[in-house]
């Protein structure tokens, strides 16, 4: 059993501003009813951080959603940087470079359509797993992109056991 090994919260991006829709929240543009126009953008943008810490070097993102279970993110293996031309989960890495040592704050996108199960794992800190829910907008008659932020919680055994 996974007990609750992070923090999340969620803001919804370009929520429509007319009767029954909430403010906005990010710096999205809408047509004149407040609906999201403009580029395409991912459903779920994930911003994990590590309580008092660094993210970990081996940190480790993994999604799954009804069109598919995506290919693993490993922060220390660029062999499994992907991009959106390889699949639906895309971490800012520099690809030019060598895996962080020192990383304050991951992000990644996942370009899913839907309810999208995400586990987070790294040594030292409990693991986080959690099913995203998007939000629907009914005047718009779409799903609005949600900023998520997920704090991973040491792991009160030194992520070694149950």
């Amino acid at each position: 059993m996974i007990a609750a090994a992070a923090i999340a919260s969620a803001s919804v991006v370009g929520a429509c501003k007319g009767a029954g829709g909430g403010g906005s929240v990010g710096s999205s543009t809408g047509d004149a009813s407040g609906c999201p126009m403009g580029p395409r953008q991912a459903l779920f943008t994930i911003t994990v951080r590590a309580r008092g810490a660094t993210v970990p070097p081996d940190t480790t993102v993994h999604i799954a959603w009804s069109a598919a279970d995506e290919p693993i993110f490993v922060l220390s293996d660029p062999t499994t940087w992907k991009t959106l031309d390889e699949a639906n989960l895309v971490c800012a890495v520099d690809r030019a470079q060598p895996p962080p040592e020192a990383l304050e704050t991951l992000v990644c996108e996942l370009w899913t359509a839907g309810v999208t199960w995400v586990k987070i794992s790294g040594t030292g800190y409990d693991d986080f797993e959690q099913t995203l829910a998007p939000v629907m907008n009914d005047e718009c008659e779409s799903f609005l992109p949600q900023n998520v932020d997920i704090e991973l919680v040491p792991a009160v055994d030194g992520g070694t056991g149950e």
